[in-house]
């Protein structure tokens, strides 16, 4: 009976069975959808720019061992950045 009448302000979370208001659950289940779909798009731009960032070194390297004009090293770096 305290629980249907509540405790000061933790009532309104009650509904008289002792459990949490099904509205928090459900608040609380899209917190944690939104959080994994944060952590997953997260991953998925540190593989893409670990991706490019092999190219970017390979690039570089050639560069340095003169296989690359200025130039040609300027050009190519600007296709890998967009």
């Amino acid at each position: 009976m305290m629980f249907t009448r509540g405790f000061g302000s933790f009532g309104t979370f009650c509904r008289g069975f002792g459990a949490v208001n099904p509205t928090v659950w459900i608040g609380l289940a899209v917190l944690f959808v939104a959080a994994l779909v944060t952590v997953i798009v997260l991953l998925a731009k540190k593989s893409r720019k670990s991706t490019n960032d092999g190219a970017a070194d390979a690039l570089k390297l050639r560069f340095i061992k003169g296989e690359l004009t200025e130039e040609e090293y300027l050009k190519m770096k600007d296709v890998l950045g967009k």
